[in-house]
């Protein structure tokens, strides 16, 4: 009786310890694959295949494993020190923005593939902001962005990587470089400043000039047409006084005299004025000068000392 007991008992363990080795393999084939995910597929170690797709999935077990990749973008930071062609020494904070673009690479192909992936970009970096100085390295960030994702893009490609953005902030230098730099920077601004008021300056100069010499031609244009009209007064009256059947030589010597002190009448005009002439008569064009100038209420000339 104990051994039927006990060959039942045997029995049942055997077939019970087999349920439950079944049990645990059935349960242990079948995995989940979450979103924006996949599963690397591996039979002792050998890749076979990808899961492309998520939800839940069936492997053969006790034999292959599964690594579940995420392919949501990540990013990460780094703070680079570089130095400018003005011999600063400036750090540059860095975002990398990124994501898994070869599942089976990323995970197979490199070891660290993130950490191999911002020294490339990193020593890029590097490479372009060191032939820019402090001033380049504030305006020219977006131009050294796109000459570091065109150089990176098909080597960090052999990682399993596809590069999205890279955000490079505004460098930091020490207080006393910043505080050179602002003084730079006015020191700058004032000679901008200078040189738009010369510029300014040489402007009005220039008009003014343009201004002058368009008013002499003018006032030149003036006194000819002035003189013009003069002389052709003074034709017609010796004309009309040789019509009145005035002898040529005494209307010359009457148009000479009417000349002459129409000359006096306008320097009496001018007033506090010294009259010289060559021919001795100096006195007589004084005295009808002062006339002339009583006349018209102007100043007196003075004569000259003896």
């Amino acid at each position: 009786m104990e051994s039927s007991l006990t060959d039942l008992f045997m029995t049942v363990a055997t077939y019970g310890g087999a349920v439950v080795a079944l049990g645990v393999g059935v349960f242990g084939s079948f995995y989940t694959i979450d979103q924006k995910h996949k599963g690397l597929v591996t039979r002792f170690g050998k890749h076979v295949r990808t899961n492309q797709t998520p939800g839940l999935k069936f492997k053969i077990p006790l034999i292959e494993a599964v690594h579940e990749v995420s392919m949501q973008e990540k990013q990460v930071e780094e703070n680079l020190e570089t130095k400018t062609t003005d011999n600063l020494f400036v750090q540059l904070p860095i975002a990398i923005q990124f994501e898994v673009s070869d599942a089976a690479v990323y995970k197979f192909n490199k070891e660290r593939p993130v950490e191999l992936m911002t020294k490339v970009v990193a020593a890029a970096v590097r490479e372009y902001t060191s032939g820019k100085d402090f001033q380049e390295l504030y305006d020219e960030r977006q131009q050294i962005k796109d000459a570091v994702l065109a150089k990176v893009e098909n080597e960090v490609a052999g990682f399993g990587i596809q590069i999205n953005n890279i955000v490079i902030d505004e460098p930091r230098a020490s207080n006393d470089v910043k505080a050179t730099f602002d003084r730079v920077r006015s020191s700058a601004l004032e000679k901008d400043a200078a040189k738009n008021e010369a510029d300014a300056d040489y402007i009005k100069t220039v008009k003014r000039a343009e201004a002058d010499k368009q008013r002499n031609i003018l006032i030149g244009e003036g006194v000819a047409g002035f003189r013009e009209k003069i002389a052709a007064g003074y034709a017609a009256l010796r004309k009309q006084l040789i019509a009145d059947e005035v002898d040529p030589a005494t209307a010359d010597r009457f148009m000479e005299e009417a000349m002459r002190l129409d000359t006096l009448r306008d320097v009496g005009d001018k007033g506090n004025m010294v009259i010289v002439t060559p021919d001795g008569s100096t006195g007589q064009q004084i005295a009808a000068l002062q006339t002339l100038g009583q006349t018209v209420g102007g100043p007196k000339p003075v004569a000259p000392s003896a």
